[in-house]
């Protein structure tokens, strides 16, 4: 979509925040009802061996959107999500609290254990819970260039104090993880740097810089685009990049070009 049209869209929104769940709720059932994911990326999981009980991590899970994608692409596979907000969490067990493929954890990933705050933006009382932040400058500054006619007065900053874990302390072996939480991927990643030395999961980021791609090619991975039903290796996806080593690509090899 291009990026003036969506600010377009979210001038217009931020006007009518008492339809901000109406708005959610809506897309929901449309994306659930035709099988379309939020972002065709997922589209990629098919491809994948469906893998009783094989575990998958969503990291930065926010309204569950990420979740309902995998849910569409695989039947067999068990998810646990991760979402430091307080607000979301309520909301996510509302929609997934009786669903027993699915654990909600409620605390954020890093790469110590700590505690932290955690800074949730609202623009004339518009919730943006999607980039929320654990850098407070960075919440703040989200929204300067993202709407037309911005008005710093009108910008307020929730914060909420919420628990950091890392991935090597929880002893998983999933298969794959998505990671999304508004530039602290790369901590996330350390945190989890001997449990993905082991499982090797396949992994998709959300716009990885530099830093990101060159960590985790030290671990033996390499990058891959996905579009068409086809991986590209060697480049970067938008809005995400898949990221396999050597073993998990030979899953999907006769998808990929070279």
């Amino acid at each position: 979509m291009n990026q003036n049209f969506k600010k377009l869209l979210r001038t217009l929104q931020v006007n009518f925040h008492y339809l901000l769940e109406t708005k959610f709720s809506l897309m929901r059932f449309y994306r659930n009802k035709l099988g379309i994911p939020f972002e065709a990326d997922f589209k990629a999981l098919h491809l994948f061996p469906d893998t009783d009980g094989a575990l998958y991590l969503d990291i930065g899970a926010n309204r569950g959107q990420s979740t309902d994608a995998i849910l569409m692409q695989t039947k067999n596979s068990h998810i646990q999500m991760f979402e430091p907000s307080e607000l979301l969490c309520k909301k996510l067990e509302g929609l997934y609290g009786d669903n027993k493929r699915i654990v909600i954890n409620k605390f954020g990933l890093g790469a110590q254990a700590a505690e932290q705050d955690l800074y949730t933006p609202f623009y004339k009382k518009w919730m943006f819970d999607g980039l929320s932040s654990f850098d407070e400058a960075e919440a703040r500054e989200w929204l300067v260039d993202g709407i037309f006619f911005f008005e710093e007065e009108r910008l307020t900053l929730q914060k909420t104090h919420c628990q950091i874990k890392t991935l090597d302390e929880l002893d998983l072996n999933p298969f794959f993880i998505k990671i999304d939480i508004q530039g602290y991927e790369l901590q996330a990643i350390k945190g989890g740097r001997e449990m993905i030395k082991t499982h090797e999961p396949i992994l998709l980021i959300e716009q990885p810089n530099d830093d990101i791609v060159s960590y985790l090619k030290n671990l033996g991975y390499e990058l891959y685009a996905y579009a068409n039903g086809r991986f590209t290796s060697g480049t970067n996806g938008y809005p995400n990049t898949f990221f396999m080593t050597k073993s998990k690509a030979a899953l999907v090899k006769e998808f990929i070009n070279q």
